[in-house]
């Protein structure tokens, strides 16, 4: 149980006492920089909190700046939680607050694999959480009320908070070997064709195939997942969220994304695909230094942007560096006819010069240990995606 026992003892005490009344073990952990309570033990008090997270509770006191608390302690509690998970001292974590709280709450459940129960009770339930929630499997619970003292309606909330994370901590995680042959694809608008055939091909062999789709989310929970170890491979077909990273585009997902399978070291097919393009909203929407760029209206609310030789040059340096670190095989497939369905002969961002730029600066940045194989289809058919698959294949046979 995390929390701020400092302002809200009250209302972690009744969580407590409903937790404690179903049969758990209750770790509570204090997050409140202010003080503690006495109305249930504390395992975890906030100076250790505080330390954890690279501070000391007097300094974040005396500082009086809110925001640097909140993120040290959700820090500190990361770094507890994730020693208690890894020690396997715990089932479960349930978290309760406001703004704050929900963020320290939300911060120390990032640190838990898929499957490991998480809920947060939060006033802040019924908005847009996704940057804080990112790829994991956080259950929100609307508070209805203000945490903030308890009441008919909080003591009804807590009570069924309490017994849905005791009853989440009590399903066992099923195993069935599935992890052994799940494949992760990236798809997009633009290469749906090819991840379609590659599905089909790959499920009459027997693989159970994830997709995602790489709008930014996509590609953040495939890389968590990734390091979860859900995947036998990655047959990374679309890595445009790449571009949207590099010029600010609205489907970016973030700077680590295409390291998940290098770190943990499973093979993975690599494809430089839609990064002929950059993703932004409404036509209006546009950056003005882009305004005289080439734009294409994909739908009223998506406006993709060619990108240019100079950005292909570090996207391609980018794509060796990340998949250079990788201990398991690796090939890398070069859609020689086009990076997207509109970027193939007689389509609107159809460029071989730009391409190329792509091409040659992979080449030129990629280790001796990278297979590079040019494909002379275009990315989205289904002869590309025979060769992905077959590249694939051969890659899961190697030890």
């Amino acid at each position: 149980m995390v929390g701020c026992f400092d302002t809200k003892g009250d209302d972690f005490g009744y969580l407590y006492s409903c937790l404690e009344g179903l049969g758990v073990k209750v770790i509570a952990i204090n997050t409140g920089v202010m003080g503690s309570t006495d109305l249930f033990p504390v395992n975890y008090e906030a100076n250790e909190v505080a330390l954890k997270g690279g501070s000391t509770l007097t300094d974040l006191r005396e500082n009086k700046d809110r925001g640097r608390a909140i993120e040290a302690m959700g820090n500190g509690a990361a770094a507890i939680v994730e020693d208690l998970y890894n020690k396997k001292k715990a089932h479960g974590i349930i978290g309760m607050g406001g703004g704050g709280g929900t963020f320290i709450a939300l911060k120390a459940m990032q640190t838990l694999a898929f499957g490991f129960p998480k809920l947060c009770i939060s006033t802040l339930a019924t908005k847009d959480l996704s940057m804080h929630i990112g790829s994991k499997d956080i259950t929100l619970m609307p508070s209805v009320v203000d945490v903030a003292g308890l009441n008919s309606i909080s003591k009804v909330v807590m009570n069924q908070g309490a017994a849905a994370i005791v009853a989440m901590a009590k399903v066992p995680l099923l195993d069935n070997g599935g992890q052994a042959r799940s494949i992760a694809i990236s798809v997009f608008g633009n290469t749906t064709l090819c991840v379609d055939k590659c599905t089909q091909l790959l499920k009459d062999k027997g693989y159970e195939v994830l997709t995602f789709h790489s709008v930014g989310v996509g590609g953040r929970t495939m890389e968590g997942l990734t390091l979860d170890g859900c995947f036998s491979a990655i047959l990374d077909i679309t890595t445009t969220e790449l571009a949207d990273e590099l010029c600010g585009g609205i489907c970016s997902a973030g700077p680590d994304r295409l390291t998940a399978a290098s770190k943990i070291g499973i093979p993975q097919v690599v494809v430089p695909g839609c990064l002929d393009m950059v993703n932004f909203g409404p036509m209006e929407t546009v950056p003005e230094k882009y305004r005289d760029r080439q734009l294409f209206s994909w739908a009223p609310d998506v406006t993709l942007m060619r990108t240019n030789e100079q950005e292909n040059r570090i996207l391609g340096k980018g794509i060796a560096e990340k998949i250079n670190r990788s201990q398991a095989p690796v090939t890398v497939l070069l859609p020689m006819g086009g990076l997207s369905k509109i970027g193939g002969p007689g389509e609107v961002f159809h460029n071989p010069a730009i391409d190329l730029e792509l091409f040659s600066s992979i080449k030129a940045h990629a280790n001796k240990n990278i297979r590079i194989q040019e494909v002379l289809s275009n990315i989205d058919s289904e002869e590309f995606a025979e060769h992905a698959v077959k590249h694939l294949l051969e890659l899961l046979k190697e030890p």
